[in-house]
């Protein structure tokens, strides 16, 4: 079998047929039917990962993609607008002209354009890719700029241009496909052509999970029973190999095989993929992200969070959101490195994992701002006190001036407690969301637009979620609540109590889309605590344990008085529970080839083999 073998997912004749005997009941989600492995191993494990937790993943993957197909159309429309302007005011047609004899000046410009198919000017060659004559059409590269003292009149490459077909819709890798089911999702709930989908390649190492004979074929059988198109594929190779083999050709172009959108959703870390992803993404395409493994995420190993992210996590209250910054860091350093910028559209955190949705643009003037959204936390020991440092500065509004950013932590001495700091990070302090998009996509979780997306059905999860995100601002980490006070141990205050007076007193406040006790917040420091001080004294603690916090002079003047948050806008259950108990990862795929039993073995070995045999790795 060679490395790579490619199934269309159009239905086959030669799938192996089902096994004699009632079928077992197929896996439905969405408007996609995943059937049941053929064989089970001898443990009784599936021989291919089906993980139920991830049908929320799945649905707010359809959500975001029928929009970002949307707004990828709208995009690739005006740039042709533009572009045929530009086009008709270098061949001079002038805007009293109108009517037949304007149609007339136009088509005589035009016929100097070459056709499809025809050789380029030879000055062209070896300045810009010829396509193959399998490439797939609808991709285009960006405009040469116009050096001074060019002739004026459109150039060839600018005729060239206007004879490329309009894209037809998104190409759509997921590089860790598994059963396909996300695939098959994708190709049924979506549409196909502009606006849409345009092809799907669905690629898996495991050739259990693609075209292993005698096993099934999975995602073949997968494609073939959900009587999916032709422009579905199974692929079986290495998901970096095959990422590097598509990669954008070329700063500043789309690249011919490049991807709209990367899917991936590794059982663990997305670290090994980051670096290939970031190449074969197309300029402006979309990275759909998921990294399980939390625990390291989550600070319990900084030294391994540092060797996959280049940036180590604390165990702090804030632990949620700095998963998220520390992947989007990775992303952003792997993308600066060959000139390009990652901008997130929506990042979440879910449950177990993280959920990130960033396109990746050429664009190496604004690879230099990456400085200025990367950044250092410095957090106390015993109390909730941070400070975030960034690494950049920018000044001027017209012409960007970048500095190296001045140091605005304090040092080895925590301010509030006199405890010890610590360093977590680098991470990206910036956005983690982009308000139209994420405002795009809370227009199709209206009652009115819902039905444009029938595979959907977490709908009330996916809309609580998105509300709670477009209510959170864009201040880096937060502080919880209860932590703050039991860091004095006095009662807990009224959350809206403690919010209103941070927003009478001129101060951005919200909480996190993951903890609805968040303090997410522009206020100093000193100003927070200086809150939680004025507590203290109404209500003092029988026994403090950090007694320095409530010697600190208050830096607010006085009387303060306590304001309480007013709420605004439609009530939206955001913060919904996990649907059963234990609800979590499931133990990971194994692979579908077994090593044969030694007849040579003692019989004492075998039942402690077969013990590790059964035994599942620990979810990450």
């Amino acid at each position: 079998m060679s490395d790579a073998s490619i199934v269309p997912g159009g239905v086959d004749s030669s799938l192996p047929e089902a096994s004699e005997g009632p079928a077992p009941a197929s896996i439905t989600e969405g408007l996609a039917e995943v059937l049941p492995v053929n064989a089970k191993r001898k443990d009784g494990k599936n021989d291919v990962f089906y993980n139920p937790a991830q049908v929320f993943n799945r649905d707010l993957s359809v959500l975001v993609l029928s929009v970002f197909a949307k707004v990828r159309e709208e995009e690739f429309a005006e740039k042709d607008r533009l572009r045929l302007e530009r086009f008709r005011a270098k061949v001079k047609v002038p805007e009293v002209v109108q009517g037949e004899q304007a149609d007339e000046r136009e088509n005589e410009a035009c016929k100097e354009l070459p056709k499809e198919g025809d050789q380029p000017p030879s000055s062209l060659l070896g300045q810009e890719e010829v396509p193959n004559e399998g490439d797939q059409p609808g991709l285009r590269s960006k405009e040469e700029v116009p050096n001074e003292g060019d002739q004026p009149g459109p150039s060839s490459k600018e005729m060239r241009q206007l004879q490329l077909p309009t894209p037809s819709g998104l190409k759509v890798l997921e590089a860790l496909a598994a059963t396909g089911i996300r695939t098959v999702r994708y190709a049924k709930e979506l549409p196909f052509g502009p606006g849409g989908i345009a092809s799907i390649v669905a690629n898996d190492l495991d050739p259990n999970a693609v075209v292993r004979p005698n096993t099934g074929e999975h995602m073949k059988r997968n494609f073939a029973h959900n009587e999916l198109p032709s422009h579905v594929q199974a692929v079986n190779s290495d998901a970096n190999a095959h990422m590097y083999s598509k990669r954008a050709k070329g700063t500043g172009g789309l690249g011919l095989s490049a991807y709209d959108v990367i899917d991936l959703d590794p059982y663990g870390t997305v670290a090994p993929f980051i670096d290939s992803a970031v190449q074969a993404v197309a300029d402006g395409g979309l990275l759909c992200i998921t990294s399980t493994d939390m625990p390291v995420l989550g600070g319990n190993h900084p030294e391994t969070c540092f060797a996959r992210y280049g940036g180590s996590a604390l165990k702090c209250g804030y632990v949620h959101e700095m998963a998220l910054r520390l992947v989007l860091h990775a992303f952003a350093t792997a993308a600066a490195r060959c000139g390009r910028e990652v901008r997130p559209l929506l990042s979440v955190s879910i449950d177990f994992y993280v959920r990130l949705f960033v396109r990746v643009f050429d664009s190496p003037a604004r690879v230099k701002r990456h400085a200025s959204k990367t950044g250092l936390v410095h957090q106390c020991v015993q109390c909730e006190s941070f400070f975030v440092q960034k690494f950049g500065e920018i000044e001027g509004s017209k012409e960007a001036k970048f500095k190296v950013a001045r140091v605005t932590v304090p040092g080895s001495e925590c301010p509030e407690c006199k405890g010890r700091m610590k360093v977590g990070g680098p991470f990206h302090c910036g956005p983690l969301y982009d308000r139209d998009f994420l405002q795009r996509c809370l227009q199709v979780c209206s009652a009115e637009n819902m039905s444009s997306l029938p595979g959907i059905v977490s709908w009330k999860k996916i809309t609580g979620l998105l509300t709670a995100m477009s209510e959170e601002n864009d201040e880096a980490l937060y502080y919880k609540l209860p932590n703050l006070c039991k860091s004095l141990k006095v009662n807990q205050m009224p959350l809206r109590q403690f919010r209103g007076t941070l927003i009478s007193l001129g101060y951005r406040v919200s909480h996190f889309h993951r903890e609805p006790q968040a303090i997410k917040t522009d206020a100093p420091n000193h100003v927070v605590f200086d809150l939680l001080r004025l507590w203290a004294e109404e209500h003092p603690p029988t026994n403090c344990p950090l007694p320095e916090l409530l010697k600190k002079e208050f830096s607010l003047s006085r009387p303060l008085e306590w304001k309480t948050e007013s709420h605004e806008g439609d009530k939206v259950a955001k913060f919904l529970p996990n649907p059963e108990p234990n609800w979590g990862p499931k133990p990971r795929a194994r692979s579908g080839v077994e090593k044969p039993e030694d007849p040579t073995e003692p019989d004492s070995k075998k039942p402690r083999r077969e013990e590790e045999k059964l035994k599942e790795p620990r979810p990450a």
